[in-house]
């Protein structure tokens, strides 16, 4: 790939955070990860694949780019991660090659995270959720479909 993608500690994630308005953690591990918890901060879910139920075989999520397309200028700054690095490394790479140019990635993932003791939560509330975010992408009059539903 022509574009080299920086990871970042951890802590120079938080330093990140304070030092940029605007800065957002994509997290691209899948929405049960994702409940389980996450770093604290500003920080979305998107996933980058999916499991299936059936014997947890992964596939792409095929709306990842267009989710985050739609929700953020291509030169936000990004921070992509995942469990442990290689879905946020793939997810960071998708992304410079949509043109977005402030992409980094967390060094060891969450785990890494979880490592140095840093805050975490499980808050999954609209506007951080995925369905929320592909909700708005997709229905952005704020409509919910036919019946409400």
């Amino acid at each position: 790939m022509p574009n080299s993608v920086t990871a970042l500690s951890p802590d120079e994630l938080v330093a990140a955070w304070a030092a940029e308005p605007g800065l957002t953690y994509i997290d691209v591990r899948t929405v049960s990860e994702f409940c389980a918890g996450r770093p604290k901060g500003q920080v979305v879910n998107i996933p980058w694949e999916f499991h299936a139920p059936a014997g947890g075989t992964p596939h792409p999520n095929p709306s990842f780019v267009e989710v985050i397309s739609a929700l953020f200028a291509h030169d936000a700054p990004l921070v992509t991660g995942c469990g442990k690095g290689p879905r946020a490394l793939a997810a960071a790479e998708a992304l410079c090659e949509a043109g977005f140019r402030n992409v980094r990635t967390l060094a060891g993932g969450f785990a890494a995270w979880q490592a140095q003791r840093l805050l975490c939560t499980t808050d999954n509330r609209p506007g951080v959720s995925y369905v929320s975010l592909l909700t708005r992408v997709r229905r952005p009059d704020g409509e919910t479909g036919p019946a409400g539903h």
